[in-house]
């Protein structure tokens, strides 16, 4: 056995750190100063002889050396929303092992969204943690913040991009869509220095009636327009796209018919101002 390797997928080939940044390579992660990182790390079956820790430290280095100045793990809990504290240094991460892994190497650098936070690495970290918005996907917030910030990624990194883009309900609150609408969180947070205040947050979420759909259909214009760059990585796929790129296609698809995100069309009578919080899953059901 080679001490390199990280893992082998269901076909018996092994993979080591530089297969994996040569694959990010060939879908242009690399090629970014901010890179957004969504993970699910169903890539194979670790090596043996590699703890957990030491599996999850060999995925986190391959990103971290493939030389993108600023990386983000976005550390989301939606468990706030079932009336628990956020407490920036304990509260774990539902974004999967690696994020959780980013989360307790993050020190200082986990901003206080107490829904979506994110833990920041490299140079621009200060800017993504310091806003304190009370509105998680309004305006500051950090997905606001990467809209106006040059040069950024999006990176799908064994994670499903059709299930888990976060992203497309930024845009759907700036277009202040009527599907959606901004339900008001209160808690606790508890910060870097063991301080707690109350905190009421919003998230623009969908209404109850409503019946959001995985984006297979937009991940496949993505890819067919050469926006989606997209890698088979062992039983998994890594994927990539521009901030630029994603911000005007969810715009696009929007504007060519309102309902583009959602399972089927909408009537007034869907849009009541409720929610679900699925304790099992960690998660606003409808968001």
């Amino acid at each position: 056995m080679s001490a390199d390797r990280l893992f082998c997928d269901s076909s018996g080939n092994w993979y080591t750190e530089k297969d994996i940044k040569d694959s990010l390579a060939r879908v242009q992660a690399d090629d970014c100063d901010v890179l957004f990182v969504h993970s699910d790390i169903s890539f194979g079956l670790p090596e043996r002889g590699l703890s957990r820790k030491e599996y999850l430290g060999g995925l986190f280095q391959a990103i971290a050396e493939i030389g993108v100045k600023t990386l983000i793990y976005p550390t989301f809990t939606y468990s706030f929303c079932n009336g628990e504290n956020y407490d920036v240094r304990n509260s774990k991460t539902s974004m999967g092992a690696l994020n959780e892994y980013a989360r307790k190497m993050a020190g200082n650098n986990r901003s206080l969204d107490p829904l979506l936070s994110v833990a920041v690495f490299g140079e621009q970290a200060e800017e993504f943690i310091r806003p304190q918005t009370c509105h998680s996907l309004g305006e500051n917030s950090i997905f606001d913040i990467l809209h106006h910030t040059s040069n950024v990624k999006f990176l799908f990194f064994g994670a499903e991009f059709s299930n888990c883009f976060t992203y497309v309900h930024y845009v759907e609150k700036m277009l202040d869509v009527p599907y959606r609408f901004d339900m008001p969180f209160e808690g606790k947070i508890i910060d870097w220095d063991g301080a707690s205040f109350e905190r009421r947050q919003y998230i623009h979420t969908a209404c109850e009636k409503i019946q959001p759909v995985d984006f297979y259909h937009f991940k496949d214009f993505l890819i067919e327009n050469g926006c989606l760059k997209i890698e088979k990585l062992g039983d998994r796929e890594i994927a990539a796209i521009n901030e630029p790129d994603a911000y005007y296609w969810i715009n696009a698809k929007l504007a060519e018919r309102i309902d583009y995100f959602l399972a089927k069309p909408f009537t007034e009578a869907d849009l009541a101002h409720k929610y679900t919080y699925d304790k099992t899953k960690g998660r606003i059901t409808h968001c």
